[in-house]
């Protein structure tokens, strides 16, 4: 397996991550950090784990599109390539050869996430209290604020964006490149899209934790940080960056609803 991990700033989070990763995984495992232009860039001497890995680094914050493509490119012969959030923690040691091992059992299985839902509204969102996930609630919210608590697996039809496991093959399903900020409603998208050709979607209950807004920068930095930037540089006020985030994001919808969507397993 392959994991990429889009990085702006927040090198404490980033740190965390990668600890946790050398203490559980098992067996042949790359990680690829990709650094959206940090103002303090990403350096690999700052990382010792027992696994290969690497670090890319981008001329401008690319949000996640762009990042997935790159590390799916860059070491083609992996069959399961994966894109998480850099604020997630791993607790249960050998999760990534579970992880392999249902894209093993499954050869229509498409996309695999750590949290879902096997229901989506009209709006393109989760419907509230039917995900499913093995959040142990420690660093963010426990499996239960969202919905159920399972170690295993469940068929859903919307993968949540802080780990997103792809069969190689599958990626190319994904052609849209939503202009969107960074580490928003990518995955709804992408979700709907993998379906869209025929790939099965899944949940694995890991344990792990989930700090939650926080991937790209700090929530107390939204004003003024990249998010804020990012309304200004499409012609959006910032003053409610989280107002355009959701507003903008939302318009990608219209193309699903009463062809895709709503949607139920």
């Amino acid at each position: 397996m392959i994991l990429g991990v889009p990085v702006y700033e927040r090198h404490d989070l980033t740190k965390r991550m990668v600890v946790s990763l050398a203490a559980t995984v098992q067996g042949d495992f790359t990680l690829i950090l990709v650094d959206n232009a940090s103002p303090e860039p990403y350096r690999r001497g700052d990382f010792d784990v027992p696994f290969r890995m690497r670090i890319l680094r981008n001329q401008r914050n690319e949000g996640n599109w762009y990042p997935l493509r790159q590390v799916a490119d860059l070491e083609p012969g992996h069959e399961v390539v994966a894109l998480a959030h850099n604020d997630v923690v791993y607790y249960e040691y050998g999760w990534n050869r579970r992880v392999e091992e249902e894209f093993l059992q499954d050869r229509l299985l498409g996309l695999l996430g750590f949290a879902g839902s096997p229901e989506i509204d009209m709006r393109g969102e989760r419907a509230v209290g039917t995900t499913w996930s093995n959040l142990r609630g420690v660093l963010g919210e426990p499996a239960e604020r969202g919905g159920n608590r399972d170690a295993g697996l469940h068929p859903v039809v919307s993968i949540d964006g802080l780990f997103m496991a792809f069969r190689h093959g599958a990626i190319s399903a994904l052609t849209l490149d939503p202009d969107l900020p960074p580490a928003h409603y990518y995955d709804y998208i992408w979700s709907a899209e993998i379906i869209e050709a025929g790939w099965h979607l899944a949940t694995l209950g890991v344990d792990i934790d989930h700090t939650g807004w926080s991937t790209a920068t700090a929530l107390a930095d939204v004003l003024d940080g990249e998010w804020g930037r990012w309304c200004v540089e499409h012609g959006y006020p910032a003053s409610n960056p989280m107002a355009t985030i959701r507003q903008v994001g939302s318009s990608h919808w219209e193309m699903f609803r009463g062809r895709f969507f709503p949607c139920r397993i």
